[in-house]
């Protein structure tokens, strides 16, 4: 009797110690950080995550020219590529143009594409970018201007550019502008932004 009664307390004691390793394994792997990417190919494999990278013509100069300014927060808007970046990379580098302070980046995003945009723009592997940008002063915003009651050091300027798209069905020009609106004292920041050009 007594060897049958060993062999349960050692069954026993080997049910235990295997209950107790697999709770510990289990704690540990929902432990993992929950930032890192946990989807999966079909197969099994991980598929790695994205890289964040900022395109050169999104850099923001530091500059006390107006001008300068609005045509570089234009070329920022204008220009995307979906195989290098992801629409976060594209809204940070667009809300660097402005006061963090206050509610101007979430107005310098304004003027990118919504998700679902972003997502059709995915889709097609699509990529875009601005050439020919000026920066008029209309008589509208002149007036503005000189109403007194825009801040100290406002430039606004009507920006326009040809914007060339290329997706994986083709290549598109398409005609771009915006009413884009720059404080500089001295160096510029970015105050306002509407795709209506007239006030």
């Amino acid at each position: 009797m007594k060897p049958s009664r060993r062999l349960r307390i050692a069954i026993a004691l080997l049910v235990v110690v295997g209950v107790v390793v697999l709770a510990v394994s289990l704690t540990t792997s929902w432990k993992q950080p929950m930032d890192q990417p946990r989807t999966a190919h079909p197969t099994g494999t991980a598929i790695p995550a994205p890289v964040s990278q900022q395109l050169e013509e999104w850099r923001r100069p530091t500059t006390t020219d107006p001008r300068e300014f609005a045509n570089a927060y234009a070329r920022t808007i204008w220009t995307y590529d979906t195989n290098r970046h992801s629409y976060v990379d594209w809204q940070n580098a667009v809300s660097v143009y402005a006061d963090p302070s206050s509610a101007a980046p979430e107005v310098a995003r304004s003027l990118l594409p919504q998700w679902a945009e972003w997502e059709q723009l995915q889709l097609h592997k699509a990529r875009a970018t601005a050439t020919g940008i000026t920066a008029a002063v209309t008589p509208e915003l002149e007036a503005m201007a000189n109403r007194g009651q825009a801040p100290n050091g406002w430039h606004a300027y009507v920006v326009r550019a040809r914007q060339t798209v290329v997706l994986d069905t083709g290549t598109e020009q398409l005609d771009r502008q915006a009413a884009v609106a720059v404080v500089c004292t001295p160096t510029c920041r970015f105050w306002s932004a509407s795709a209506q050009v007239s006030p």
